[in-house]
């Protein structure tokens, strides 16, 4: 019992220390620094920022393009430690006789097990995971914006579960999802965004609870801006879903599902502290009756920066300090209503130390702040008829100020504020003959105030309407059609259609194929459109294009999965992606300036294959191993796309002893040689090179005690101390330890 109380003061007295000394704007527009030692030295996001100009000028924010997002969110919680589908399990041997959540649409049908026998609240629980699901039960939302099961669905879907969340021992997205097969972080000084089989971070779409993550910056999601400790399990659909998505899913779409109140009443506290000063604090609480349930959580991080290049005064990686907040209700009115609703908010301050032209030294500092809410209301209108209503808002502020040391005729204060706004109606209807109907509309505004747009601010609306049918043509042998599409009515650039076509089939028992087909499309973003600005220091310039047209894109893929025995399964695909009308930076010279712009004038092609295994051994092991190879193609240039590795393989061992209450993790990746294009002269002619190959190794290991209820555990993340401050700026070799209860 002593335990858990240290516990709860260390947390008690992190959050008090915290409420003192938290950075506040200061007076004059900058931002003041907190009488911290971490703090007394400004850090980057990465070196070489003055030197990557279409780039740099595209910070702040942009708006996360049109379209909404799944609203089913809680029928993947069924099971808060299933054991994941890659991509999507073995085992239907394994099928109990658990039921389907009995509609569609209704979101606490899902919620089987969130009426569990509730914890005593005032005594601990000790840390071991529940009963894992069976593979096939596992339900999910994203690949058709409503429950299905994890087996049947006609477009391949990956589950990353609450139990692998915990295993990995990652603090954020981007830490969870480096080591993923078809998956590359890119860290740049907007942060971790997230490269999919090979197409860029702005072809992928973020989803939280199925609604879109507010506040790009270089057309990036900062995937470290995203926590885990309220997290159930992350849904990955790989390929075109602009069909149900509209904008930005070229690539694929990845829904972080957060967790719901399952106990009567109960709370868990987690603690660590490591190397880089990392102090990493989260805490939960749920409750729940007879027809209502409420989780809350809260987090607080912070970082002392660091630095890849001792040769000058400037840092590759910022200093970090914020916290974050997030509650989780539901309420069930009567059999055939049910409202649920989530809200969370971020604060981040980061600082850092830039070079500029001529020997400038700048401090440099950014506070973003990042509000999310949803409510969503569902009815069942008859035992196979479902509708659900959504309103969604976004709101994303961020100031960013540069300070030039020992003169002020470069200093710079900016201001960034990013809002999105989605209301929709979803049908989800079985109307019998096999078939499983999905009707839909929605409209989604944008706005986007900036000082560097020109005007200083844009605004545009979508309405879309969509449509979607999975019809079981031969249940015995699991074939399964779905056809869709989707019709966006954009603001500024009028109609988008968006089809797609998918095939599921099980020929034998243990044998899985899967094809898919479809149109996808990314608008242009208001950086893209409006962008106006200007960087004396380094010398250039960046100009929007307000005539530029949405890009299009035609993909298709080809999936084989086999589960020769109960302990494992091996997967292959293919996947091309074919785009026009890409969006790119043009450049000219202007006497002693350089001026950029965006143009649409390429093309490219990017196709490749995926292979997977999945095994248990004996002694309590199990392994995943994966390898991607991709081959971007610049059709305009002909010459591989930047920073794409052609070799990718990475590599999961997980071990558990529960008798023992000991586990251990362990994930690797090698990424091949990555070519590169700088222009590190300003001539306009491309300096290129090709990155040497890499491999990063991160892992953790636990022990929960026998008595007390705690779990001690260790974290050490790029084990192997790769990265370097020109292309590959991550955090170096880091370890972390600390502790976790549940009451």
């Amino acid at each position: 019992m002593s335990g858990r109380w240290w516990l709860c003061a260390l947390l008690w007295s992190a959050v008090s220390g915290l409420a003192r000394a938290e950075d506040v704007p200061s007076a004059n527009g900058g931002v003041a620094q907190a009488a911290s030692p971490s703090d007394a030295e400004p850090a980057p996001e990465t070196p070489g920022q003055e030197s990557a100009p279409a780039a740099e000028a595209a910070t702040s924010a942009e708006p996360v393009a049109a379209s909404p997002s799944p609203s089913e969110p809680d029928a993947a919680s069924v099971s808060a430690e299933a054991v994941p589908a890659s991509p999507s399990e073995p085992d239907a041997a394994s099928v109990s006789a658990e039921a389907v959540p009995a509609s569609p649409s209704e979101p606490d049908a899902a919620s089987v097990s969130a009426e569990a026998v509730p914890a005593k609240p005032v005594q601990a629980v000790e840390a071991t995971p529940p009963v894992e699901e069976p593979p096939a039960l596992q339900t999910v939302v994203t690949s058709s914006r409503t429950q299905e099961r994890l087996r049947e669905t006609p477009v391949a879907t990956e589950v990353i579960t609450r139990s692998e969340i915990v295993a990995s021992g990652a603090r954020d997205a981007s830490e969870l999802l480096n080591a993923r097969p078809g998956f590359v972080v890119q860290q740049g000084f907007s942060g971790s965004g997230l490269s999919m089989q090979g197409l860029a971070p702005e072809y992928v779409l973020v989803l939280v609870d199925g609604e879109r993550v507010t506040g790009k910056v270089d057309g990036n999601i900062d995937l470290s801006r995203l926590s885990l400790e309220d997290i159930e399990q992350v849904e990955i659909v790989k390929g075109p879903g602009s069909v149900l998505y509209g904008s930005d899913a070229v690539a694929g779409v990845v829904n972080f599902i957060t967790r719901r109140a399952q106990r009567t009443l109960g709370a868990d506290l987690r603690a660590a502290y490591g190397t880089l000063g990392r102090l990493d604090l989260d805490a939960t609480g749920e409750t729940r009756g007879d027809a209502w349930g409420l989780r809350m959580s809260a987090g607080l991080q912070r970082r002392d920066a660091y630095d890849l290049d001792t040769t000058d005064i400037g840092t590759t990686g910022s200093t970090l300090s914020g916290y974050d907040l997030s509650a989780r209700g539901d309420w069930r009115g009567s059999e055939t209503m049910s409202l649920e609703g989530t809200a969370s908010y971020s604060h981040r301050i980061q600082r850092g130390v830039d070079l500029g032209a001529a020997g400038a030294v700048f401090d440099r500092a950014t506070r973003d702040n990042t509000f999310a809410s949803r409510l969503s209301p569902s009815w069942r209108l008859g035992e196979k008829v479902n509708l659900r209503a959504d309103v969604s808002y976004g709101h994303y502020e961020r100031r960013y100020l540069r300070d030039q040391r020992n003169a002020s005729a470069l200093d710079t204060v900016e201001d960034t504020r990013d809002q999105q706004a989605r209301v929709g109606a979803q049908m989800d209807a079985r109307p019998g003959g096999g078939h499983a109907l999905v009707v839909g509309t929605e409209y989604l505004g944008e706005w986007l105030q900036s000082d560097r747009l020109d005007g200083g601010r844009g605004r545009r609306g979508r309405g879309s309407l969509y449509a979607q049918d999975s019809w079981t043509l031969w249940e015995r042998k699991g074939l399964v059609a779905m056809r869709g599409g989707r019709v966006d009515v954009d603001s500024q650039f009028g109609l988008a259609l968006t089809p797609r076509f998918a095939l599921k089939v099980d020929p034998l028992s243990w044998l899985t194929v899967r094809g898919s087909y479809g149109w996808g499309y990314r608008a242009p973003s208001f950086q893209d459109l409006l962008i106006d600005f200007e960087n004396p220091s380094v010398g250039y310039t960046v100009r929007g294009n307000p005539d530029l047209k949405p890009e299009r894109s035609r993909s298709f893929s080809f999936n084989v999965e086999t589960r020769p025995t109960r302990d494992s399964v091996v997967w292959v695909g293919v996947f091309q992606h074919s785009l026009r009308d890409m969006i790119s930076a043009s450049l000219q010279s202007e006497g002693d300036f350089l001026r950029y712009s965006y143009i649409n004038i390429a093309r490219a092609r990017v196709r490749g294959g995926e292979l997977g295994l999945r095994q248990t051994l004996p002694g309590r092991i199990q392994v995943e191993l994966g390898y991607t190879l991709t081959d971007g193609t610049d059709q305009e240039l002909d010459r591989a796309l930047e920073g794409q590795s052609r070799h990718r393989l990475t590599a999961q061992a997980t071990w558990r002893h529960r008798e023992w209450g000991l586990e251990a993790n362990l994930r690797g990746a090698l990424t091949g040689e990555r070519p590169f294009y700088p222009d590190t002269n300003g001539d306009g002619v491309a300096d290129s090179y090709r990155a040497s190959p890499t491999v990063s190794l991160d892992a953790r290991v636990a022990w929960l005690m026998p008595a007390g209820g705690l779990q001690l555990f260790v974290v050490g993340s790029n084990l192997t101390g790769a990265g370097n401050p020109t292309d590959l700026p991550i955090p170096p070799r880091t370890l972390q330890a600390g502790v976790s209860t549940r009451f």
